[in-house]
């Protein structure tokens, strides 16, 4: 048996060296496939979509608008004018680590810090202060050190100006400290427009005289300088978050002059000359201030109190051959003071309740002198107080919410006390990382302006005047939209999107007329508005995401009851094209010609021309170069067509001001950092002003 045992284990021990040889034969030729490992850059689901920008797109950035353009987000759209909008027009939040931001301060952020954009839709987190649509920029904190950054814009050919802005920031583990400095003007000589007014004037008889006045652009000179300087101070740390941020403001219009000829026909008045001036000066100190609390027991306290003092002096004159100068000048000073304080409980799987109380106070004293010659005194008061209750079960994420809001409005001696309630509901569901839906509704009132509501009778021109009215009451608004967003894989998005909007009680523009002229008055309750889009938008990116195609169509659906009782709908779209080489990226972009309503107070349609645009960009480690050539095949000053047709009134106005013709943008940036970084950041931003009460 041994003798055996002995014979296998050295035939064995014989056969293994053949065994390897042939084994190792096979793995030479033997070819194993490729393995690519792919991070995903965009998921989307029932609380958020995450989008993770590559460092040719922040490369190519010169703010953080333009890094949402070149991400090409599919629920987010953004224009030349650097609006960040949802695809039906909807207004978006913007924050830089859960802070606040503005667009001062998305143009001050460093491009290369930013590690990904969120977008939400009614979120649940208290941070971001219950605004229905939020985008949040997540950036690199610096333990210590910080950066320096300046920008420089200006337009050339058509519409002349200059930009410059200075941000500097310095970090030191949990303080941030920020000082900007911001500086703009313009200067134009073709900025009017060309107006043919339709006035149907009912005469001691019983007929209607109707005629035409024409009123044509010759001359017109317009510059404006805007001036800003900002101090903001935030701590961070895992419990608290607290900014204060101080600015002052100077934008001032010292002329916008014009002149030219006004013709009639039929020839009711003899042709003549007009000329006008304007003269605005504005200023204004603000304070902003956001403060959170992270507290025991899964609780959170966040407060936001905001103060705005703006001083306004406007005077204009107006002088047509035949009549009688008509000289104007009003002189507001406004104060504004706003708090919100919300308290959140977080009930873990059984969802979070976020409670608030909110207070809002506005005063402005303005003084007429002219035409119209008073001091008005108006006094606006809102408390309001609601809750949301947000839970997550599953792929579904749901939201409501509900409270009150009490007004107090005074104008001179009239007092009026309405109160009004709100409801929200938002319904998500994310069927996996790449498929989510989302409906939402809104009901919500808001009361008017105070300079809707004085009673003053101010002359326009010799035919028309215009007025307020103090009767004024909140109007009610009731919102409804759908939304899918689809990610098949970083190379593919798309979306598409349905939105309605109706306003009750809405307070409106009206015309009345006698034998010598029209009144501009404002009524409430008058006809019903309405207003809707729907559309699909989509982006695919080809040789590794290199070549990237960008495009969106909706239809617009309006309708303006009376006084005005018109229907309007429209189609429009944009496509884009870009392309990244090495340090080099160009785009072409062109955006269809649109119409849209002006707002639901008055019954103005605006048809505005196409664009296009080819850019042309180069940029490195610290600087960033870019020029845009738009609308080098048009070059008339006219721009958008505004019409607007009532009883006794219309107007057909051709506005000229060169937005539409041929102009170069050139722009640059240069950033420098220095320190260590860690992992957060937050960006200085600039408050608006608080509007004047002066009668518009």
């Amino acid at each position: 048996m041994a003798k055996i045992i002995t014979s296998i284990i050295l035939s064995a021990v014989a056969i293994l060296p053949v065994y390897a040889q042939e084994q190792a034969d096979t793995l030479k030729t033997q070819e194993l496939n490729e393995v690519v490992v792919q991070a995903t850059m965009q998921r989307t689901g029932a609380q958020k979509s995450t989008y993770i920008p590559t460092s040719k797109q922040k490369n190519a950035s010169q703010s953080g608008v333009d890094l949402l353009n070149h991400m090409a987000i599919p629920q987010l759209k953004t224009s030349l004018g650097n609006e960040i909008e949802t695809n039906s027009g909807k207004k978006v939040a913007v924050f830089i680590d859960y802070i606040p931001a503005s667009q001062n301060e998305l143009t001050a952020m460093r491009m290369s810090d930013v590690k990904r954009v969120e977008y939400y839709e009614y979120p649940s987190d208290p941070r971001l202060q219950g605004n229905a649509y939020v985008v949040n920029f997540i950036m690199t904190q610096y333990e210590y050190g910080g950066y320096v950054k300046g920008f420089g814009h200006t337009n050339l050919i058509s519409l002349w100006s200059e930009q410059l802005l200075g941000n500097v920031r310095l970090q030191y583990k949990k303080m941030t400290y920020d000082l900007m400095g911001y500086g703009f003007n313009t200067n134009s000589t073709h900025n009017g427009s060309e107006l043919t007014e339709t006035y149907r004037l009912p005469q001691t008889d019983g007929s209607i005289k109707e005629f035409n006045r024409f009123s044509n652009l010759s001359s017109s000179k317009q510059n404006n300088q805007q001036y800003l300087i900002a101090f903001k101070a935030t701590y961070n740390s895992d419990k608290v978050q607290a900014s204060s941020q101080i600015n002052a403001s100077i934008n001032n219009t010292p002329n916008a002059d014009r002149s030219g000829s006004v013709t009639y026909t039929p020839a009711t008045y003899p042709s003549s000359s007009y000329a006008s001036t304007l003269d605005t000066r504005a200023k204004y100190i603000a304070y902003n201030g956001y403060y959170f609390f992270a507290l025991p027991k899964n609780n959170s306290l966040t407060f936001t109190p905001s103060y705005v003092y703006s001083h306004t002096d406007q005077n204009s004159s107006y002088l047509e051959t035949g009549f009688s100068e008509i000289l104007n000048g009003a002189v507001d000073n406004t104060n504004q003071l706003k708090g919100d304080l919300k308290f959140n409980h977080d009930f873990g799987k059984y969802g979070n309740l976020l409670s608030f109380i909110r207070g809002s106070y506005e005063y402005n004293r303005t003084r007429y002198t002219g035409s119209a010659t008073s001091f008005d005194k108006a006094k606006s008061t809102r408390i309001g107080v609601g809750a949301t209750y947000n839970v997550t079960i599953g792929n579904f994420y749901g939201m409501t919410g509900f409270g009150w809001d009490w007004d107090r409005l005074q104008f001179g001696d009239m007092v009026d006390k309405p109160s009004s309630p709100w409801f929200d509901l938002s319904l998500q569901y994310g069927f996996n990382d790449k498929h989510s839906i989302s409906t939402t509704f809104h009901y919500s009132s808001w009361s008017p302006s105070a300079n809707y509501k004085s009673e003053n009778i101010i002359q326009s021109t010799p035919l028309l005047r215009y007025t307020g009215n103090p009767n004024l009451v909140p109007s009610k608004s009731y919102d409804f939209e759908v939304n899918y967003t689809w990610l098949p894989n970083n190379n593919y998005s798309f979306s598409a999107f349905g939105w309605a909007w109706i306003v009750g009680d809405r307070y409106a523009y009206d015309y009345e007329a006698n034998a010598d002229g029209v009144l501009r008055t404002i009524k409430q309750p008058i006809g019903s508005y309405a207003q809707g889009k729907y559309g699909i938008n989509g982006t695919a990116r080809f040789l590794n995401r290199t070549l990237v195609f960008t495009a969106q169509v909706g239809q617009v659906l309006n309708h303006n009851g009376k006084p005005y009782n018109v229907n309007h709908s429209y189609i429009d779209w944009y496509a884009r094209v870009r392309y990244y080489l090495g340090n080099w990226n160009f785009t072409f972009t062109y955006i269809s010609n649109n119409g849209s309503a002006d707002g639901f107070m008055n019954g103005i349609w605006n048809r505005s021309k196409s664009d296009w645009y080819l850019t042309f960009g180069w940029s490195n480690s610290d600087w960033n170069v870019r020029a845009d050539f738009i609308n080098f095949t048009r070059w008339n000053w006219r721009n958008d067509r505004q019409e607007m047709h009532s009883q006794y009134y219309d107007t057909n106005e051709q506005l000229i001001n060169g937005r539409s013709r041929a102009f170069i943008q050139l722009s640059a940036t240069y950033t420098f950092g220095f320190g260590k970084k860690v992992s957060r950041d937050n960006e200085l931003g600039t408050s608006t002003s608080t509007s004047s009460g002066i009668l518009k």
